[in-house]
C-alpha cells in the first residue's frame, strides 16, 4: 500500500498552458509589443496598453479573459501559465505558422501537457488543428464582447465575406470592377450621347456581362494562353466550323432580300417575301416554299461546317491517348454525307412539290436502309465485344 502511495506522490503534476490568440496582430500593430508575451503580469500590462490605445479593441478583453482563467485555475491548485501569441496583419498561412512557432518556443521553457485556446472570435476553432500536434487542446474559449454570441458570429462571417469581396482578386473584379465599369459607362454614355436611350444601353451592357460570366466565357478566354499546340488547332477548327455554318445561315436568309439596287427583279424568294410582308395571311401557305429556298442556299455551307468539326474530332481522337471513339465519329461523318442529297431533294420538293416527290421518297428509303444496315452492323460488333468468352 505504501509503495502505491509513493508512486502516486512521485508522479509528474499536470501543466496547462493558456494561449490567447491575436491572429491579425492587433497588439503588435497598435502597441508595438512583440509576442509571445509570457506570464500574468506581462499579459495584464499588454492588455492595459492595448485598451488605452484602442478602448474598442476586443483582443484586450480576450487577454483579460485569459488572465481570469489563469487566476481561476491557479486558485484551484492547477499548474498553469498564460501567454499571448499573434500572427500577421493579413493573417494567412505565414501568420498561422508564426503562431505555431511562438507556441513551440514557449513549450520549450514551459513543457505543458494540455492547452486552452482563448480568442475573441473563431480563431481558436480554426487554429486548434494547427496547434494540436504541439500540445493536446483540452478547451477552446471564445470571448464575445458587447453583442450576443450569435450576433457576434454573424458579424464575423459578414466581415469575412466583405473582406473577400474587397481584397480577393477573384471576387473583387465582380463586386467592385463590374459596377465601376457600369457607372463609368453610364456617365460617358450620358455625356457623349445625351439623346441616346441610356437605360437601354446599360441593360444591354449588364446582359452581356451576365452572359460572359454565366457561360464561363472569361475563364475560357484566360485559359487560351495555357493551351498546347493541339488545343490551338482545335480552337481554330471549331471557330472555322461555326463561322462557315453562320455564313450558310446568312446565305440562306440573304436570298429573300432585294439586291443593292432595292428591287427584286426576277428573284422568286425575294418576290415571295414581299408578297408575304404585304399579306401576312399567306405566311402559312408559303412557309414550306420559303423553307425550301432557305435549305437550298444554306445546306452546302452548313454541311461543310459540320463535316470540318467531325473530321477534326476524329483527328484529335487519333492522337489523344486513352479511349477512342473514332468509329462513332466516322459513322456520323458517313451519315452526314448520306443525308446531303435527301435534304437537297427535300428542299426542291418544298419549292415545287409536283416535280421531285417520287425521287425524294426513293432517296429517303435508300438512306434509311443504309443507316439501318450500318446501325445493325455496329450493334453486332459491340455485342461481340461485351459478351465474355467462355473457356472450355
Amino acid at each position: 500500500m505504501s509503495g502505491k502511495d509513493s508512486s502516486l506522490s512521485s508522479s509528474k503534476p499536470s501543466r496547462t498552458l493558456l494561449i490567447c490568440i491575436d491572429r491579425d496582430d492587433d497588439i503588435g500593430v497598435k502597441t508595438g509589443l512583440k509576442t509571445p508575451i509570457v506570464g500574468r503580469d506581462a499579459c495584464v500590462t499588454a492588455a492595459t496598453k492595448l485598451s488605452i490605445t484602442d478602448p474598442e479593441e476586443a483582443d484586450a478583453n480576450a487577454i483579460f479573459a485569459a488572465v481570469k482563467y489563469y487566476d481561476e485555475l491557479l486558485g484551484k491548485g492547477e499548474f498553469c501559465e498564460v501567454i499571448v501569441t499573434s500572427g500577421l496583419f493579413d493573417r494567412g498561412v505565414l501568420g498561422d505558422k508564426k503562431i505555431r512557432n511562438q507556441v513551440a518556443e514557449t513549450l520549450k521553457g514551459y513543457p505543458a501537457d494540455s492547452a486552452v485556446l482563448i480568442s475573441d472570435g473563431v480563431e481558436g476553432e480554426e487554429l486548434a488543428p494547427v496547434l494540436q500536434g504541439l500540445v493536446p487542446i483540452v478547451s477552446i474559449q471564445k470571448v464575445v464582447v458587447k453583442h450576443s454570441r450569435s450576433v457576434e458570429e454573424s458579424y464575423q462571417v459578414l466581415g469575412r465575406y466583405l473582406r473577400m469581396l474587397v481584397f480577393d482578386p477573384r471576387y473583387a473584379k465582380y463586386a467592385l470592377g463590374v459596377p465601376g465599369i457600369i457607372f463609368v459607362a453610364l456617365v460617358l454614355t450620358s455625356y457623349f450621347f445625351p439623346y441616346a436611350d441610356t437605360p437601354l444601353i446599360l441593360v444591354v451592357f449588364i446582359g452581356a456581362v451576365f452572359i460572359i460570366r454565366g457561360f464561363d466565357i472569361d475563364r475560357r478566354i484566360e485559359s487560351i494562353g495555357k493551351l498546347s499546340a493541339v488545343g490551338y488547332l482545335r480552337i481554330f477548327s471549331v471557330t472555322a466550323s461555326v463561322l462557315i455554318i453562320l455564313v450558310g445561315i446568312a446565305t440562306g436568309v440573304a436570298v429573300f432580300f432585294p439586291s443593292v439596287a432595292g428591287s427584286c427583279g426576277t428573284s422568286s424568294p425575294c418576290l415571295l417575301l414581299q408578297a408575304v410582308s404585304k399579306q401576312p395571311s399567306l405566311f402559312l401557305n408559303k412557309a414550306p416554299t420559303m423553307a425550301g429556298y432557305f435549305f437550298q442556299n444554306a445546306q452546302l455551307f452548313v454541311w461543310v461546317g459540320v463535316a470540318i468539326y467531325i473530321t477534326t474530332t476524329i483527328f484529335f481522337n487519333l492522337i489523344r491517348p486513352g479511349a477512342r471513339r473514332v468509329a462513332r465519329y466516322l459513322v456520323e461523318l458517313f451519315v452526314l454525307g448520306l443525308l446531303y442529297f435527301p435534304v437537297k431533294v427535300f428542299a426542291s420538293v418544298l419549292i415545287s412539290p409536283s416535280n421531285n416527290g417520287d425521287f425524294f421518297v426513293a432517296i429517303v428509303l435508300f438512306a434509311l436502309a443504309v443507316n439501318f444496315t450500318i446501325a445493325a452492323y455496329l450493334y453486332s460488333i459491340r455485342r461481340r465485344r461485351e459478351t465474355p468468352v467462355l473457356e472450355v
